[in-house]
């Protein structure tokens, strides 16, 4: 029971730790965009667009990464309900 534990505890800290890379990602990107709007402020309309799509992509690759994790948490549970739950035998076993 506690590899269970411990795999719903990888779980959480692997979605934190992707949440955290993505909204770095991001924050560094909109920081290199706003620097480059302050040098040159004429290019302001291509590096807003020039910054969105890779912001879009990390999002995207952050939600992925997040399912995943998701499913891992979501298939331990299976696995505690294949084995009969806190008690290790099912209720079957019993009668």
């Amino acid at each position: 029971m506690l590899a269970i534990g411990l795999g719903y505890l990888a779980a959480g800290f692997g979605a934190g730790i992707i949440m955290l890379a993505a909204a770095g990602g991001i924050a560094r990107l909109s920081a290199a965009a706003l620097e480059g709007t302050a040098r040159q402020p004429e290019a302001a309309g291509d590096l807003r667009t020039s910054m969105l799509i890779p912001a879009a992509l990390i999002e995207g690759l952050g939600f992925f990464a997040l399912v995943i994790c998701l499913l891992v948490a979501l298939t331990l549970n299976g696995a505690v309900a294949k084995s009969g739950g806190e008690g290790g035998t099912s209720a079957s076993q019993s009668k």
